[in-house]
């Protein structure tokens, strides 16, 4: 895979979001859906990655029953982060295989499905840790976290898909724009 410009560009820019928005709570995972849909499996083990270190390093800095077990636990932001990021991309992946043709719902619905699939991959990897880790400090927080989930799932379906096909077609990535129209020669993009 030869990296170009373009490609570090989006990189520097997800990873940017990633730090910005890691304050702000419901749409920390944004960036690592929209690499998930929109990049190949390494920028998603690296967006992944990154997503797991800033999350334990923001467990540092910002006190939660939460950060506690991270602290106490570092390895808990991190691994599901990581296999939730390759759920979804391995979501998108099989469902463009299926989904042939370049069609709206063909481009969509894969990511759609990816961006539902991480969400709900991140609460159901990151929540069993955290309880068994950490279940005195996390049991009275638990309902909160269930709202928390499913507020982030509603805001990863709704955002990313038209943010992540924009930004395809605008990149011309190959899945996002139609077999028609065409594509310039990897050396020019």
């Amino acid at each position: 895979m030869k990296i170009n410009a373009k490609a570090i560009a989006v990189a520097a820019v997800t990873f940017a979001l990633t730090v910005v928005l890691g304050a702000l709570p419901y749409v920390f995972f944004i960036p690592l859906l929209f690499t998930c849909v929109t990049r190949g499996w390494r920028m998603t083990v690296a967006q992944s990655l990154f997503f797991g270190v800033l999350s334990l390093a923001y467990a540092f800095v910002m006190p939660t029953p939460v950060a506690t077990v991270f602290t106490k636990n570092p390895w808990i932001p991190i691994v599901p982060r990581l296999l939730a990021g390759l759920g979804a991309h391995g979501v998108y992946v099989l469902l463009r295989k299926v989904m042939k043709g370049d069609g709206k719902a063909a481009v969509t619905v894969p990511v759609i499905a990816a961006c539902a699939v991480g969400s709900l991959l991140n609460t159901a990897l990151v929540v069993p840790c955290l309880i068994w880790r950490g279940s005195s400090l996390i049991v009275p927080v638990l309902g909160q976290t269930f709202i928390s989930a499913a507020i982030e799932l509603g805001i990863a379906v709704a955002v990313v898909p038209p943010l992540a096909v924009t930004v395809g077609r605008a990149l011309r990535l190959p899945n996002y724009v139609k077999k028609s129209a065409p594509v310039p020669p990897p050396s020019q993009q």
